[in-house]
């Protein structure tokens, strides 16, 4: 009795593990391709055999016709594809090589010669470029286009703004490199930022609080990009204004990548055209013009980056991975105000002498002229000095410690620095801007 319960427990296990691993149903981001096969005197064959397959990677996908002579070959990767239909007592057609692209639907019609299997003939006629399976209103941008285009920041999101009524209120959200929250998205159709749905290879891209989009891969990993704006079909859902899909690359049966980098410094920057140039350097910049204003700050941009793919197993199994990162460092002109060194130990006597105040023999600040607001003088919040100052605002002395991760955080000065003037009168620290981002993947 207790080796067939544990039996039956190892047998749940398993189920559960399976019911586990069942693939996340996620909105459709392949292609397919449907058509009818006629013999000579356009009557529909039934039974014909239709190879599709993918000549990059050598994958196929056969079916049969109906009595119809119809076909249907769906959730095909983009990709470039050949039809070849093969049926007894009928020559072997084949259709040429034709681009499929993001949600297309193509039609390819096939009329078969009489004759014999082993001959084959080309089928004529022009690449199935037209959605006509579907109403939607869609603009795609395959991967050549992506990386040929000028894109400020290689923001993928900018290529909306080539499809018909979309724009963007803050352009420079879209063209300067930024973190999730930062990020410009497009408005389309006259709806708001957040009424759009953004996928990646079929997965839901953003996040729940504002729709911000939420990865952003790199151009150079992106296959081909489709911007559906009007009559999406039934598997999109979740939006007013239009669906931002991407699909990424794949390996091949040929090894195939690149290596990039984009590079901008000031040093090959021209000077502004202003009335005037003062020579020194102040305050970090290399000068300022007649007005007050500076020329040339400082600038170091770098995005660099690189995609690798290739077959495992030819015709089976590819892995493609890529990497993408980006270093900005701008002029000195951000401030911030930390902690001085005295202000670390507890000693905040600075509240009252940086603004000319001074304590009196009871250690009271007097004096002085802060600005409306701000705090020279810490009382004691509670117990039976409550309300009453602490003497010369020194929290160590009246009996306060350090709180042991304030401690350790005044210790890292690589992340808390220490101030570059000594005082607690405003910004007592200046540093450059900058960010330092970067995105991988691997598949």
């Amino acid at each position: 009795m207790k080796r067939l319960s544990w039996g039956l427990l190892l047998l749940l296990t398993l189920a559960a593990l399976t019911a586990s691993l069942t693939p996340a149903w996620s909105q459709e981001v392949t292609a397919g391709v449907v058509g009818t096969v006629t013999d000579p005197s356009g009557a529909p064959l039934n039974g014909a055999t239709v190879t599709v397959q993918d000549t990059e990677r050598g994958t196929v996908w056969n079916t049969t016709t109906t009595d119809a002579g119809a076909y249907v070959v769906t959730r095909l990767p983009v990709g470039i594809y050949q039809v070849k239909v093969t049926a007894p007592g009928f020559e072997t057609a084949v259709h040429p090589s034709f681009v499929l692209v993001l949600n297309q639907t193509a039609r390819v019609d096939v009329q078969m010669k009489v004759g014999k299997v082993s001959e084959t003939i080309e089928v004529t006629g022009a690449a199935p470029i037209l959605q006509t399976q579907s109403t939607e209103v869609s603009t795609v941008i395959d991967a050549n286009t992506n990386v040929s285009l000028p894109l400020a920041s290689r923001n993928y999101l900018q290529l909306t703004l080539l499809a018909p009524g979309v724009t963007n209120v803050d352009p420079d959200g879209m063209r300067s490199p930024q973190i999730m929250l930062n990020s410009g998205r497009p408005y389309i159709n006259g709806n708001r930022e957040q009424a759009n749905e953004y996928l990646i290879d079929g997965i839901l891209n953003s996040e729940d609080k504002n729709n911000e989009t939420g990865y952003t891969p790199g151009i150079d990993a992106i296959q081909e990009f489709n911007l559906i704006t009007q009559n999406a079909s039934a598997e999109f859902g979740n939006y007013q204004g239009g669906v931002v899909s991407v699909s990424t690359k794949s390996g091949t049966n040929n090894f195939h990548g690149d290596l990039y980098e984009f590079f901008r410094s000031d040093y090959l920057d021209a000077n502004e055209a202003s009335s005037g140039w003062t020579q020194g350097v102040t305050n970090g910049q290399l000068g300022y013009n007649a007005q007050g204003v500076a020329i040339k700050p400082e600038l170091r941009y770098n995005q660099f980056g690189a995609t690798f793919g290739g077959p495992i197993i030819k015709n089976k199994l590819f892995f493609f991975a890529d990497y993408q990162g980006q270093r900005e460092v701008n002029s000195g002109t951000t401030a911030a105000q930390v902690l001085t060194a005295q202000a670390r130990t507890g000693d905040f006597g600075q509240l009252c002498t940086d603004w000319g105040g001074s304590f009196n023999g009871a250690g009271v600040c007097a004096g002085g002229a802060p600005p409306t607001g701000v705090l020279t003088q810490l009382i004691y919040p509670n117990g039976p000095s409550a309300g009453k100052p602490i003497p010369n605002n020194n929290l160590a002395t009246a009996g306060y410690t350090i709180d042991t991760v304030a401690s350790n955080l005044f210790a890292q000065t690589k992340y808390y620095p220490v101030p570059a003037i000594n005082n607690l009168e405003g910004n007592n620290l200046f540093y450059k801007s900058g960010n330092d981002l970067k995105t991988t993947r691997a598949t």
